[in-house]
């Protein structure tokens, strides 16, 4: 009898060991647990990294580039079609008054702005243009059809680079422009649209590589 009672009290050493052991073991798992926790909320979140604005540039450039090459095209077609001798003019339209000072230290906010509200101006102009063509410029129509597609779409692609770089859209006040006239005054306008807008598209294909170059 005494041999039995030794025996279940060894037993029941052994099972108060084993269960010590097992609370001490899941103890030290809730300590690593613990310490584990306090360092990830100790630790600074991550900073995000800096967003890169030179693709969305290369692709404005790019498409200022493509514009500018219907322009030209635009613009020869016209003095083809239509010879006129002299300089055609129209207070309307946006004119370059900027320096080679001014331009080398031209701001991304200044730079951009400018860009948007002259666009919106020469698109107002090809908008009245492309009007006037089916009556009287019909020969001129898929060209200026073609270059105001695409100033459209130039327009829209700056206007979703600067909502990113969180620039307000310029409202400028756009030109009131006559009734469309005789051909001989269309083709006068045709002439002066399609000149201006050729040499200002070349200026701005430079004023934002500048402004890319500054990011």
């Amino acid at each position: 009898m005494q041999l039995d009672v030794d025996d279940d009290e060894d037993e029941d050493e052994r099972l108060f060991l084993t269960e010590l052991l097992s609370t001490s073991c899941l103890c030290q798992v809730l300590v690593v647990v613990l310490s584990l926790c306090e360092a990830l909320w100790g630790a600074p979140a991550p900073r995000p990294k800096p967003t890169d604005f030179r693709s969305e540039f290369d692709s404005v450039v790019h498409m200022s580039r493509n514009l500018l090459s219907d322009a030209k095209n635009l613009f020869n077609h016209f003095k083809n079609r239509y010879p006129a001798e002299g300089e055609h003019k129209l207070d309307t339209l946006p004119v370059l008054t900027m320096t080679a000072v001014e331009l080398a230290n031209i701001q991304v906010s200044v730079g951009l702005t400018r860009l948007s509200s002259d666009l919106q101006c020469y698109q107002r102009h090809f908008e009245w243009l492309r009007r006037a063509a089916p009556l009287l410029l019909r020969p001129m129509e898929h060209d200026i059809t073609l270059v105001h597609t695409r100033l459209e779409r130039l327009l829209k692609r700056l206007e979703h680079l600067m909502t990113k770089l969180s620039l307000s859209r310029p409202n400028p006040t756009l030109p009131t422009l006559p009734a469309h006239g005789t051909h001989w005054t269309a083709v006068q306008a045709g002439h002066a649209i399609a000149h201006s807008f050729h040499l200002y598209l070349d200026w701005a294909s430079r004023v934002l590589v500048l402004i890319r170059n500054k990011l």
